[in-house]
Formats: C-alpha cells, structure tokens, sequence
C-alpha cells in the first residue's frame, strides 16, 4: 500500500514538473506575444488557466502526502515565480 501512495505521488510530483515548464513557456510566450498550444497569442486569462492548473496539481499532491493543503499559492505568485 505504502509503495502504491509513493508511485502515486512520484507521478503527481512529475505532473508538477511538467505543468511549471508549461507556466514558464506560457509566460514567456504572453511576455513575448509568440503562439502558444494552437492559440496566435496567449491572454492573461489563458496564461491564468495554466497558472491554475499547476496549482490545483500542487493542491492535489500536498492533499495526498500531507493530508491537507499546507502552502496556499496565488496566480500572481505563480506568474512572478
């Protein structure tokens, strides 16, 4: 049981991973007016939804490891980060 709860959060960790290089080619791809996934040039609000994304990923996996959402994190904090 313990090994399947460490397999599971290997994997949410390595969704974190992939979803903050997703933000930071998001935002440069806003900073920068590039395409980005299809779309001519990212909105704020597309960049949001990206932002958010990684949030409710990080919010998923300290649920599963700690029990309960311990680091609360904001789109701005994101963004800056």
């Amino acid at each position: 049981m313990e090994s399947d709860d460490n397999s599971n959060l290997e994997k949410q960790q390595e969704r974190i991973d992939q979803l903050r290089a997703k933000v930071n080619a998001a935002k440069i791809a806003f900073l920068n007016g590039t395409p980005f996934e299809g779309k001519e040039k990212l909105s704020y609000e597309d960049l949001k939804k990206v932002a958010q994304d990684f949030i409710r990923a990080t919010y998923e996996y300290q649920k599963q490891k700690y029990g309960a959402v311990k680091v609360r994190i904001s789109v701005p904090k994101v963004l800056r980060g």
